[in-house]
């Protein structure tokens, strides 16, 4: 019966140990995770475990605001076309730009990752000429009746060059990502000062 009670104890005591051991996931995946899912629109099923964040649903709503954007700016470019590029910059993106993740520091309850991040080269000469062309065009049919339609597509047909041919930078730019321990589940993170860092984020991969 005593050598029972001792182990019934001792189990106890694990689960208070480990119960109080509990925090978020290392901030090197934490960083990696919203990249992959928020900039490469890859399948992020950890980010739920993580932030608290469906990985579908925000690749969804990254859609849904590109496409709004660009609907917005150039209405009579089709949601097609639109939807189109928006699929071709993922891949681009991947293929093209890079990242690494540095965590200054890491104590569970908060963390600094710095992501250093090359992203696109959008003032290259390549986008300067396809920009030239594209005023070109738009000079040459300047009495048409359809110019809006004509500035829309060439304004299209300018920004899918460059983003489909820019190059990587080759100097990095730093983001940092500052991560607090959640209040409510001590076991997530929660983003610091969100709309600086996302902002900064897109802006350092060209989008």
């Amino acid at each position: 019966m005593k050598k029972l009670v001792v182990a019934l104890i001792g189990t106890l005591s694990m689960l208070i140990l480990f119960s109080g051991c509990s925090r978020p996931e290392e901030a090197d995946k934490a960083a990696r995770a919203i990249v992959d899912c928020y900039i490469y629109q890859e399948d992020t099923p950890e980010l739920e475990s993580i932030y608290g964040l469906d990985d579908r649903l925000v690749q969804k709503e990254n859609e849904n605001v590109f496409l709004t954007t660009m609907q917005n700016a150039l209405p009579e470019v089709s949601e097609e076309k639109i939807a189109s590029l928006h699929q071709k910059l993922s891949t681009h993106l991947k293929k093209a730009t890079s990242y690494s993740v540095h965590v200054k520091r890491d104590t569970g309850k908060e963390a600094v990752a710095l992501i250093q991040i090359k992203g696109l080269d959008l003032d290259s000469q390549l986008d300067q000429k396809a920009g030239q062309s594209a005023a070109k065009a738009v000079e040459a049919e300047s009495t048409d009746k359809e110019m809006e339609k004509i500035v829309d597509v060439a304004s299209f047909e300018f920004l899918e060059r460059m983003f489909l041919e820019s190059k990587a930078k080759s100097k990095a730019e730093t983001v940092t990502l500052r991560l607090k321990q959640h209040p409510e589940d001590e076991e997530k993170w929660e983003i610091q000062d969100e709309e600086t860092f996302f902002k900064n984020l897109y802006q350092a991969f060209g989008l």
